[in-house]
């Protein structure tokens, strides 16, 4: 597997490959087995992947220049105790980029396409499916990311992010995936990736200045949460299942539910469905 090595800005390094099982596994192995060669921000991006892992052990594999498959090393300048949050502020990076690609397609119906983040770690198209999907409503995916903490000290970040980009509706790899293209967007993997960098860049900076406290960023991240207001199901990792109301996001990025019996729970990781709009 042949791999081309540059530094293509906003990037310290980006190495690209026609093809890998993951992009996260093989970048995490790297970073910790040569942290030197792997500098904050460096990404090792794939034309396709076989083996792609995304939340629950679901698989996402894509093929040859359909959707951007890339994986992002950062080492955020931050408390280790606040590092949760990456994942929201990575989503949040995401969904700007998308909206850069819409408002360039020439100010048409892509355009105005909304796009919102459903907890914790997907990017939807908001109201773009006909029928009602069970956990989704008529919201679409169109990009998915998934952290993993590299341990050392400081710790590492990879952030693995997937975006839909060319695919036609018989090429996505679930019923509740849309893509750019079918969005209206003519874009290419390496013109979205430029993007998504621009924004991580400047949102990374301002989390970085603030040691670490999110402040206005919770602020930005909430108003462009799907889930809040929302009622859920959450299945959480211990096989429990969760009911209520998702009324806000907490100090370290958790969403809080309110249960019918009013208590809050904090919830940070889990399986999110959105029952119905309220």
């Amino acid at each position: 597997m042949g791999a081309m090595d540059d530094g293509a800005a906003p990037f310290s390094r980006t190495v690209r490959v026609a093809r890998t099982g993951s992009t996260s596994t093989d970048l995490r192995e790297a970073a910790a087995r040569e942290p030197g060669r792997w500098p904050h921000l460096s990404v090792l991006v794939a034309d396709a992947q076989d083996a792609g892992r995304g939340r629950a052990g679901r698989s996402w594999d894509t093929p040859p220049g359909q959707a951007l498959t890339a994986s992002v090393l950062v080492r955020p300048r931050v408390p280790a105790q606040d590092l949760a949050w990456v994942t929201l502020l990575t989503g949040l990076a995401v969904l700007r980029a998308v909206e850069d690609v819409l408002t360039g397609a020439g100010g048409g119906a892509a355009a105005r396409r909304r796009v919102a983040l459903k907890w914790p770690n997907d990017v939807v198209m908001v109201d773009a499916g006909e029928e009602d999907l069970p956990g989704w409503g008529r919201d679409r995916k169109v990009a998915g990311i998934l952290t993993e903490v590299v341990p050392g000290q400081p710790p590492a970040v990879v952030l693995g992010i997937g975006v839909n980009v060319a695919q036609e509706r018989s090429g996505l790899p679930v019923g509740w995936a849309t893509s750019l293209r079918l969005e209206g967007a003519a874009a290419t993997p390496q013109h979205v990736l430029a993007a998504v960098g621009r924004h991580l860049v400047a949102l990374l900076d301002r989390w970085e200045t603030a040691g670490g406290d999110t402040g206005a960023l919770t602020g930005e991240v909430a108003e462009r949460c799907a889930t809040l207001g929302q009622e859920v199901a959450v299945d959480l990792p211990g096989g429990e299942r969760l009911e209520g109301t998702a009324t806000s996001l907490g100090a370290d990025g958790a969403l809080l539910v309110r249960t019918e019996d009013g208590r809050e729970v904090a919830v940070r990781a889990g399986d999110v469905s959105h029952v119905r709009r309220r």
